[in-house]
């Protein structure tokens, strides 16, 4: 038998520790750990033994990783016209008791990394890790409490399934979709000063991960979608998402006197315009059949929120 197969990482380090001792005096050792070593011992092909520093290096290895992932997001990349924030101390080999060669040295299977990712050694993993968690995303959830979606999360994450690389048509799509989304905002907050609105500037990237939803979803033939949302961005929502027309989105900012035709013609809600809903569908034209509704949001009853 060889635990070789059965363990790995700081676990393996620990059994041969353990193992160590029981050369040493088989008393040391619990009976059950006992009966377990009587039936193995290190081959001749096996490396030799280093239990102590083998077990210390791995840990420290371990915990490093551990840190990434809890506090990588303070050193991602998230303001490209800002320069990258500092280190923090938790993120550093040296930190850790580590330097390079310990990493190249240890085996990469310890750090617990998806299937989806290779790794050769330590060195090679704790790489990987930081272009995750500390590159244009910040990961955080570790204040989530269930341990099975906590797990999810950080499988998606570093499995890297949910990140397909961009092709420069996929980045001009991107950028033209942007542009609609900031030039929204730019022309109601330039012709409509001292409007009441709530903007979705800062929140930009929300219509292209809604685009792309909404299509996925279509695409996998699911035939009702339901967006509740609050007030934050949602005039953009039913501008790009819905559909909703410009015309009627700019009309509820126009005085009561030259609106009141437009609103004859689509009818009085008797609530303010970042409370509306709409419906859209999308039809058969894209071999999609799918509608899209975003119910109202009237003032402060909040029946759109989840429960």
């Amino acid at each position: 038998m060889s635990l070789e197969h059965e363990f790995h990482g700081p676990n393996l380090g620990y059994i041969l520790e353990l193992y160590q001792k029981y050369k040493n005096d088989p008393s040391s050792v619990d009976e059950k750990t006992r009966a377990l070593f009587e039936n193995w011992a290190p081959s001749d092909s096996e490396p030799a033994i280093q239990p102590t520093r083998n077990l210390l290096a791995l840990t420290a290895a371990a915990n490093l990783a551990q840190a990434i992932r809890s506090y990588g997001y303070l050193s991602a990349n998230l303001n490209p016209l800002e320069n990258k924030p500092v280190d923090n101390p938790l993120l550093k080999l040296e930190f850790h008791g580590l330097n390079e060669e310990d990493l190249f040295d240890l085996p990469a299977d310890g750090l617990n990394l998806p299937e989806e990712q290779t790794a050769r050694n330590a060195r090679e993993a704790i790489d990987i890790l930081r272009s995750i968690y500390c590159g244009t995303i910040g990961y955080d959830y570790g204040h989530i409490r269930i341990p099975q979606e906590r797990d999810w999360l950080y499988q998606a994450a570093e499995s890297g399934r949910y990140r397909p690389p961009l092709q420069p048509f996929d980045e001009k799509k991107l950028l033209e979709r942007l542009a609609q989304v900031e030039a929204f905002e730019v022309f109601l907050h330039r012709v409509y000063p001292g409007k009441t609105r709530f903007s979705i500037e800062g929140l930009d990237m929300l219509i292209p991960m809604l685009d792309e939803i909404v299509e996925s979803a279509a695409l996998d033939k699911i035939a009702d979608t339901i967006i509740g949302m609050a007030h934050r961005g949602r005039l953009n929502v039913l501008a790009h998402i819905i559909q909703k027309p410009y015309t009627e989105i700019l009309a509820e900012f126009i005085d009561p006197q030259g609106r009141a035709t437009t609103w004859d013609e689509m009818g009085w809600t008797g609530d303010v315009k970042y409370h509306a809903g709409a419906y859209r569908s999308l039809g058969k034209d894209r071999e999609m059949d799918m509608s899209i509704h975003m119910p109202a949001n009237p003032s402060h009853l909040e029946q759109i929120d989840p429960v």
